[in-house]
């Protein structure tokens, strides 16, 4: 039996890839929350926008997503831009799927919802290799 990179008892290679063992779990899903609501924290400074509490909390749960995503892709060697890398991946991903919902090119968010889901995405990658990843 194979074993895994963390630890010495033997594994069956398709539990491999989904190991607990090699990433903080609670600080992966804080690092999303925090930024996720710094992503849609400015939601609350329009005035015309009744619906600003759902939208911070969908904000919030889109960076948990995006994080935990994010963190079961990367490995204990991943490096830190490849991190940042495939958290902006995930990032436009999940801003596409918003601005699509919300009439995408009709409802002209475009410009706010996929730059700040990209850039959202990719500090997500970097801080969590930085304080999530537990290195061999």
């Amino acid at each position: 039996m194979p074993l895994d990179v963390c630890d010495a008892r033997p594994r069956e290679w398709w539990l491999s890839p989904f190991s607990l063992n090699r990433m903080n779990f609670l600080v992966v899903v804080v690092i999303g929350a925090v930024l996720g609501a710094l992503d849609g924290v400015g939601i609350l400074f329009e005035p015309r926008e009744p619906y600003k509490w759902q939208i911070l909390s969908a904000a919030t749960l889109k960076g948990v997503l995006v994080a935990l995503l994010t963190g079961f892709s990367l490995a204990a060697t991943t490096r830190w831009w490849s991190a940042m890398l495939t958290g902006a991946l995930y990032g436009f991903t999940f801003s596409l799927v918003i601005y699509l919902a919300k009439g995408g090119p009709k409802s002209g968010d475009a410009a706010y919802v996929i730059p700040s889901g990209i850039i959202t995405g990719g500090l997500i990658g970097l801080f969590i290799v930085m304080w999530a990843i537990k290195t061999i």
